[in-house]
């Protein structure tokens, strides 16, 4: 399967999303809404936590070969299992100290079903990793697909039966998360299990451990940045304006849907020799980056519609949604060139990075809030992003050796796609 092909798959996931952003918002409204993505956002927090850079670690484990795959995948889903589990624990008992600020409006059924299926997540995050490094980009692709669908159903369904309210779609992702981790780990065991033997290994275990160790410390840096506005939003303002929020939060990272999918094709790619890889990566950025350009003008473009798809009640999405789009095409460049940092080992220096974007991100979002409402918040997390953007892209230009014009986009690729169009036209 080409890499075009696999990327395409991924992007299927472009539409699901588009489905997605227009649904909870109008079957929820802002405050079932907001008190949703707040829910969700806490396993997130577990997941950022119990995962402790494992997934990303794997990219170079495999690169290496000094472990067996069996080992690798045994010791990850037990270091993986027992840190979700401890994680929940934790954050169920320090509920009382945030659920008058941090989760005020938030019913306590909802946290205690997302904590829990927090351990599912986890198992399907990892399993899908280990499917995607295996070359079954397809599998991979189609169980997010899957997951999306699953969740459509489910949210349409507790629609009816429980209109405007926060339990309909956390039961649907409840659903959808047990469902991905099943599949994925039936679909993993019969593909390796009768070649590796799965294990849990102690010496394996400590090396993933202090190998993912920088790669933990960035990964928290980057859920408090992308994340931790929702939290702030609704210490400050109230959970309404965080359903506004996140409905332009996620309506603009349909431009990461482009560089998700190039990332997902790009890093079995990887494992190859490092000056190639730094070739690869530059190539998938310049053409990632004219795609995800296109799509942030075109959402940008439809932005005064926001009242009339998500209703009366989030208009305010439009202007909020403009401010955030540039953010997120910088995020895309930043996940393309991070792939190629960490197969090189620089965890450490993409750890440092994400900190850094974390506390700016922080910090401009809750005086943007303060000072000018949302719109201040949007424009503080935008800035962040551009920020945190640029020093991996300096990074990535000196420990690579490749200029700077390798990563801009030319008119010679969108001339290319073009052909490509009238080519499978033409074949019909």
């Amino acid at each position: 399967m080409t890499f075009a092909r696999q990327s395409l798959g991924s992007l299927l996931a472009l539409l699901f999303g588009v489905a997605v952003s227009i649904l909870l918002p109008r079957i929820l409204g802002p405050d079932a809404r907001g008190e949703y993505q707040l829910a969700v956002k806490v396993a997130g927090l577990v997941l950022a936590v119990a995962q402790w850079g494992i997934p990303e670690v794997l990219l170079q484990a495999l690169a290496d070969k000094r472990v067996s795959q069996g080992a690798l995948i045994g010791t990850s889903l037990v270091l993986g299992l027992a840190g979700a589990i401890l994680t929940a624990l934790a954050l169920a008992a320090a509920y009382p100290l945030v659920q008058d600020n941090l989760l005020r409006g938030v019913e306590p059924v909802l946290l205690a079903l997302t904590l829990g299926g927090s351990a599912a997540s986890l198992i399907g995050l990892l399993t899908r990793r280990f499917i995607q490094l295996g070359g079954r980009v397809d599998v991979y692709n189609g169980l997010d697909v899957a997951r999306t669908a699953l969740f459509l159903v489910l949210v349409v369904i507790g629609g009816i039966l429980l209109p405007q309210q926060a339990l309909g779609p956390t039961l649907a992702w409840l659903v959808g998360e047990i469902a991905l981790a099943a599949v994925a780990t039936a679909f993993l065991w019969r593909r390796t299990a009768p070649k590796t033997r799965w294990s849990v290994q102690p010496s394996v275990a400590k090396d993933l451990a202090n190998a993912g160790a920088p790669i933990q410390f960035g990964l928290l840096g980057m859920f408090i940045g992308s994340e931790g506005g929702a939290f702030v939003l609704n210490a400050s303002l109230d959970v309404a304006a965080v359903g506004i929020y996140s409905v332009a939060l996620s309506v603009s990272r349909l431009v990461l849907q482009i560089s998700v999918a190039l990332r997902t094709a790009l890093q079995p790619r990887l494992l190859a020799s490092e000056p190639d890889s730094a070739a690869v990566t530059a190539r998938v950025t310049r053409h990632g980056l004219l795609w995800m350009v296109t799509i942030a003008c075109g959402l940008a473009l439809g932005s005064p519609l926001a009242g009339v798809i998500f209703g009366r009640d989030f208009s305010a999405v439009g202007p909020i949604l403009v401010l955030l789009l540039p953010g997120m095409v910088a995020y895309g460049v930043w996940q393309l060139l991070a792939s190629h940092l960490l197969r090189i080992g620089r965890r450490g220096l993409l750890a440092w990075i994400a900190w850094l974007f974390g506390v700016a991100s922080i910090a401009l979002q809750a005086f943007g809030a303060q000072t000018f409402g949302l719109a201040g918040a949007a424009v503080g997390l935008s800035v962040a992003y551009l920020l945190a953007t640029l020093v991996v892209l300096v990074a990535f230009v000196q420990l690579s050796g490749r200029p700077v014009r390798e990563l801009v986009p030319a008119p010679g690729d969108l001339a290319f796609y073009v052909g490509l169009t009238r080519r499978a036209l033409a074949t019909r």
